[in-house]
């Protein structure tokens, strides 16, 4: 049955009222995320825990709900009203994180992580879904640019609260300070965003069943090369989120509060302006050519690897600060052009699952291997390297970003031809 719209929607200025308020909600989800790594050091103290441990809470736990159930929630979100599953999602992970303050053992803190995995699975796939209704093709880099600079607007305000509260008023505090305003803000989303029109930029709308939207995203090679990249880069942006607050306590010898000010500013701001600048140039130079969609995103990611390990390897604190601020730049430059790209490439009736499989995949392996993989490294080269440990472990995400940048580039061969199918 296909549900035909005579001429594409008229763009309307409240459209970028709900774009605002879901990347609002959007950095909410990476407060709570990236609050947890700003606390590993304080919670790991209380508990007597390894960093292996750490890294299955602060990654693993989390991902695998988020993962498994993402993609069932997406599909119920290409079918029921997108904007009720948000806001229901929204207020769960604020509440489940809040709960995280009242951990009495590790036990209930990972259930209480497990909780703000389940919300937030529901949350993403369906918000880039409704953009993707509100703005046309080529207006989309653009939009989810904007989208995306919640990744690092959360980051930013996870490592300053994080670090602010914790070193005043303890890290239970730090969980119920993230997590409590997110519950208004769900009744706000509620009353005032209306579900938009599905397919309401394109000129036909067509349901289709689970098995045919799975092979036909199956048979568009450039999305599945891309699911592949971004699961690298994701490592690499989850890794460092993770761990680069221990590393500049062990290594750099920095309090909680100037983890907060040193991660927030120079990981958090500069990852929002590569972010935001990515959407806005790929949307421009995507008009001329659909593969400068992918070639862009890879020239920033490659050129974050070496960046990177020099940013781990240098013994000059103003040299490090300043390689963190441009990988972060570099790495934040993709983000709004692969969102883009598994809107795209995808026909109206899959975009919320194609956005979860590329965005629940990903986290799975990067938020899931990542903490935990340089957790491991962390307990293996301590006995030999001590607190610099976690220095030479971080590297592996410099290498992960540079194969991540070779598979866009050969993901670009097939992208035109995978957009036309999708149109």
């Amino acid at each position: 049955m296909s549900v035909q719209t005579a001429t594409a929607a008229k763009p309307s200025p409240r459209r970028y009222y709900v774009l605002g308020l879901l990347t609002i909600i959007y950095a909410l989800n990476f407060l709570d995320r990236t609050i947890f790594n700003v606390l590993i050091e304080p919670i790991k103290k209380e508990f007597a825990l390894s960093d292996t441990m750490m890294g299955l809470l602060a990654g693993f736990g989390f991902a695998l709900f988020y993962s498994l159930l993402g993609i069932p929630i997406a599909r119920v979100a290409d079918r029921l009203n997108r904007r009720n599953i948000v806001a229901a999602a929204f207020a769960f992970w604020s509440a489940m994180t809040a709960l995280c303050g009242a951990a009495s053992s590790v036990t209930s803190l990972a259930l209480a992580r497990i909780g703000v995995g389940i919300g937030e699975s529901a949350g993403s796939p369906a918000s880039q879904s409704i953009v993707a209704d509100l703005f046309a093709k080529n207006e989309r880099p653009r939009a989810l640019g904007i989208y995306a600079i919640g990744t690092y607007l959360g980051v930013f305000l996870g490592y300053f609260v994080g670090g602010y509260v914790n070193q005043h008023y303890g890290w239970r505090m730090a969980f119920y300070v993230a997590g409590l305003p997110g519950i208004l803000l769900a009744l706000v989303l509620w009353l005032t965003i209306t579900e938009p029109k599905r397919g309401a930029m394109q000129e036909s709308f067509v349901p289709e069943p689970l098995g045919p939207t799975l092979r036909f995203l199956a048979s568009q090679r450039s999305f599945v090369i891309v699911l592949i990249g971004f699961c690298l880069t994701t490592y690499t942006n989850y890794a460092t989120a993770a761990w680069i607050p221990p590393f500049l306590s062990r290594v750099h010898h920095l309090s909680s509060a100037e983890i907060g000010t040193y991660a927030g500013t120079f990981k958090g701001l500069a990852g929002m302006a590569g972010t935001l600048l990515g959407g806005f140039v790929v949307a421009q130079i995507g008009r001329r050519d659909d593969r400068w969609k992918l070639w862009a995103p890879a020239i920033t990611s490659g050129l974050a690897g070496p960046v990177f390990a020099l940013c781990m390897l240098t013994q000059d604190f103003a040299m490090m600060v300043a390689m963190l601020a441009l990988t972060s730049f570099l790495v934040g430059f993709h983000l709004g052009p692969i969102f883009a790209i598994a809107q795209t490439v995808a026909k109206p009736s899959m975009r919320a699952l194609a956005s979860a499989l590329i965005a629940l995949t990903a986290t799975c392996f990067g938020q899931g291997v990542g903490p935990l993989a340089v957790g491991v490294v962390n307990d293996a080269l301590k006995g030999a390297y001590g607190a610099d440990a976690v220095r030479y472990s971080l590297l592996s995400a410099a290498v992960t970003t540079v194969l991540g940048a070779l598979l866009f580039v050969w993901a670009a061969r097939t992208i035109r031809d995978d957009i036309g199918r999708a149109a």
